[in-house]
């Protein structure tokens, strides 16, 4: 049954007792009832790989996933502290790479569940999960609040992907507390100064879908340079606003006095890779000590191509495409 996809809307003890012990590959449970009906035939789902919930959940999660179990989408609704911590604390014990995306989905506030018994419960749930090795968890957010990324501070998180800039801007200080984050994926729009504080652990930065100004992209790669290490930094397809987009005398000076620190970086150890560039990109990268470049497209090699020869520290470029 690895290639079929439930969906279960309204399920029933009976309903879930037909899927015991077989081989399904992916299930979507519409409901919070499916869920609780389901779940002490979860473990029996030895092939089970993507699970989808919706609904309400509160409470500790009580779910025990299948270790074949390599996603858990968490489409619509909301959740405790309390459940989500137990879920990921679940995860964290399957030791092997596991994604755990948060659509549109909620994390009730504080006040909601504040009584003595919750809280206690509530800061045993935190001290097990700080305890826990979460280098292994793959965590997508799409639209996130300050109560859940609260529950991500000082953790051991290894892969965090933000699907919007204001979850960006909500994550920007527990960032820094994500000693063991490696990858960080960002999508959206991203103006000013780039304020996010990063880990020292982080080795690749990965900007997805959006646009971004110079000022910002110039100011994040003065950062990457700041770690010290070897980090790589992808631009997908990602676009830098042209100059004329922002072009105000404040912002002309921030610019040019980022541009001068740019220049003083080394930037040996930085690993960029572009799939679409365009010339106002590539303009930034002029009389860096960039080391290593990796242009997807024939596209970009052509828009580089007269700054390719500032680049006088660069010791390796790869190219894609037909030259």
């Amino acid at each position: 049954m690895s290639n079929i996809e439930i969906l279960v809307d309204s399920g029933s003890n009976e309903l879930f007792e037909i899927f015991r012990d077989t081989s399904i590959r992916i299930l979507d449970l519409r409901t919070a009832d499916c869920v609780s009906l389901t779940s002490d035939i979860f473990p029996t789902l030895i092939k089970l790989e993507t699970l989808y919930l919706r609904g309400t959940f509160m409470g500790r999660c009580d779910l025990q996933m299948p270790s074949s179990l390599n996603c858990i989408s968490l489409q619509t609704g909301e959740c405790t502290s309390k459940w989500l911590c137990s879920l990921l604390i679940n995860l964290s014990a399957l030791g092997h790479l596991v994604k755990c995306e948060l659509w549109n989905f909620e994390l009730q506030s504080h006040e909601e569940d504040c009584d003595a018994d919750s809280n206690i419960h509530e800061c045993d749930l935190r001290s097990k999960l700080l305890a826990c090795d979460m280098s292994n968890i793959e965590i997508l957010v799409d639209s996130g609040s300050n109560e859940l990324f609260e529950i991500f501070r000082d953790t051991s998180i290894g892969i965090l992907a933000l699907r919007t800039a204001d979850s960006v801007s909500q994550i920007s200080d527990i960032l820094k507390t994500l000693i063991k984050l490696k990858k960080l994926y960002l999508w959206r729009t991203f103006l000013s100064r780039c304020d996010l504080e990063l880990p020292a652990s982080l080795n690749c930065i990965s900007l997805q879908t959006g646009e971004c100004s110079s000022e910002w992209l110039c100011s994040l790669l003065i950062k990457l340079c700041a770690l010290g290490h070897r980090v790589k930094c992808e631009l997908f397809n990602f676009v830098v606003q042209s100059r004329g987009e922002d072009c105000g005398a404040d912002s002309n000076i921030h610019v040019s006095d980022l541009r001068y620190k740019l220049l003083e970086c080394d930037m040996s150890n930085i690993d960029i890779l572009v799939v679409h560039g365009s010339k106002e990109l590539f303009e930034i990268f002029r009389d860096t000590s960039v080391g290593i470049l990796a242009l997807r497209t024939a596209d970009s090699v052509s828009q580089i191509s007269d700054i390719l020869k500032t680049l006088i520290k660069l010791k390796k470029l790869y190219l894609w495409g037909p030259l």
